[in-house]
């Protein structure tokens, strides 16, 4: 039984009662049964103030969350025009209700009212969105039209539920922006509620490929909006989705509901780099033009996340039997910007690769040491050199072939001076990144900053805990493999702003790294 006794959010949010289109335009009251529903009558008597959709529309959605758990259908809910959270309230009290709480849900919306319409955008009746928006059928109308509702308030909404709100995403923008980049992985239902055609169609396009096999497809609008219809039976008549259309089912005189038939699925996202806003990092991709995007699904590594948005790259002169990813361009702006306030003193890298992110550091003008078994080979070492030599920095490197943490003390002792700055993202199993975390602590200055890369295998973890366990203070950057960092003395962590579209950190072994009120979230 689901606790529905707390009072009215709706009220506290300063939302009046809610009326339908239906109602107010076309005098089509609802003579639904809840008596014969109970379940779904208790769920409903919560949400009904914070949305427009009819009973019969909001039981469709209650039955396909059901259907969706009883059929073990994976992947996460997926709303796109969510109002005042009215939907998916109801999905995720659904979901509560019947013990599954581990569904991702995405809300997609502009928070801030429609879209511009189009010229296919009119009601059932032939009236303009404009028309109606400008209130040529009365402010309720035109208010209902509009569809505006806070982002913090739908927040707010969403988490009177109880549902985890680590799991909820709330995603502002206009569809067509933000779709291509968020990625919502497999999508077990999907519901379309933005009335007009180019956001529907920029819905399909985007999401339809990543619903799942037997996942369910809502359209709140399909009777309602010219433009919604027009958008659905354009998508699947056009050869070149690849799905035929489904069996579209009505639920009431707008709402239809369809079964996605096809096995086939496709997740991919349109991939981009990210750099934090306040960071000027110099941009060194042209010295890197062997450093190209690769698909990080095809990846058998574990620790990868691939669902960040970000372009992965990997370096195509690469004749190893494994495959290496350079750090995203957002993880080297984040070295750059840490390592500069170090300029002019001693810097070090365990792993140098092809020297990306040795390019980086060099530029941030430090005297940098470069570690590297692959350095031993004569080839590898004119290559990085090659690169390195075209970075314009006031700094200097040396590079050492060789193991760490074996030659760590001959090459700190090649110098009379402590390294400032480390950069750890060497071999990332077994105990290696621990060894290397105290393979390099007693050579380290006073006031010294360390980081390592792919904080989300546990074994890279173990090393930034050498850290903390000594003293430092540590934290993690959420980039596409999270950075760790470790610092002491007189030292500045720049505030980081992530990007929107990476999904919070929740893993386990980094809650010790994150604030407590965050609850594994940042």
């Amino acid at each position: 039984m689901i606790n529905l006794s707390s009072a009215p959010l709706h009220r506290r949010l300063n939302w009046g009662p809610v009326f339908r289109l239906s109602q107010l335009e076309y005098g089509m009251p609802s003579t639904f049964d809840f008596d014969a529903h109970p379940e779904f009558a208790e769920i409903w008597t919560r949400v009904q103030p914070f949305t427009m959709t009819s009973p019969e529309r909001g039981f469709a959605l209650w039955t396909a969350v059901n259907t969706v758990i009883d059929g073990n259908i994976p992947g996460s809910f997926v709303e796109c025009g969510v109002w005042r959270g009215g939907s998916s309230m109801l999905i995720a009290l659904t979901l509560l209700a019947r013990g599954e709480r581990h569904r991702e849900l995405f809300l997609f919306d502009t928070f801030e009212g429609m879209t511009a319409p189009g010229s296919q955008d009119v009601d059932l009746h032939g009236l303009h969105a404009n028309d109606l928006m400008a209130g040529s059928q009365g402010p309720d109308i035109a208010e209902l039209v509009r569809a505006a509702a806070p982002r913090d308030a739908v927040y707010e909404a969403m988490k009177s539920t109880g549902y985890d709100m680590r799991l909820v995403r709330l995603v502002q923008g206009d569809v067509s922006e933000t779709l291509p980049r968020v990625q919502t992985l497999r999508i077990a239902l999907l519901r379309l509620d933005t009335d007009f055609y180019d956001s529907t169609l920029a819905e399909l396009t985007h999401l339809y490929p990543r619903l799942a096999h037997r996942g369910i497809l809502i359209i709140d609008d399909y009777g309602h909006w010219a433009g919604a219809k027009q958008a659905v039976e354009e998508y699947f008549a056009n050869p070149e989705t690849g799905y035929a259309r489904p069996m579209l089912w009505s639920i009431d005189y707008t709402g239809r509901g369809a079964v996605k038939a096809e096995q086939k699925e496709n997740v991919e996202i349109a991939r981009y780099d990210y750099i934090p806003p306040g960071l000027t990092p110099p941009d060194l991709k042209p010295i890197f033009p062997d450093a190209v995007p690769q698909n990080p699904y095809a990846v058998q590594w574990p620790y990868l996340r691939p669902q960040v948005p970000h372009i992965w790259r990997s370096d195509s002169r690469n004749d190893t039997p494994y495959v290496t990813g350079n750090a995203s361009v957002e993880e080297a702006a984040c070295l750059y910007e840490i390592a500069r306030q170090f300029a002019g003193k001693r810097g070090l890298e365990v792993g140098t690769h092809y020297g990306w992110t040795a390019a980086h550091i060099l530029a941030a003008g430090l005297h940098l040491d470069c570690i590297d078994p692959e350095l031993m080979r004569d080839e590898r070492l004119r290559q990085v050199d090659a690169s390195l030599a075209q970075v314009q920095t006031e700094g200097t490197y040396r590079l050492w072939g060789g193991y760490s943490p074996q030659m760590l003390e001959e090459v700190y002792s090649s110098r009379p001076e402590p390294w400032s700055f480390a950069f750890i993202d060497g071999l990332h199993d077994g105990t290696a990144p621990a060894d290397d975390a105290r393979g390099v602590l007693p050579f380290l200055a006073p006031d010294a900053v360390v980081m390592f890369h792919d904080m989300t295998s546990p074994h890279v973890e173990a090393g930034l805990a050498v850290y903390r366990d000594a003293g430092f203070s540590t934290r993690v950057i959420n980039t596409m493999q999270i950075l760790g960092v470790a610092w002491r003395g007189n030292v500045t962590i720049f505030n980081h702003i992530q990007d929107e579209n990476i999904f919070p950190v929740w893993l386990p072994h980094l809650a010790k790294y994150l604030p407590s009120d965050t609850d594994l979230a940042t």
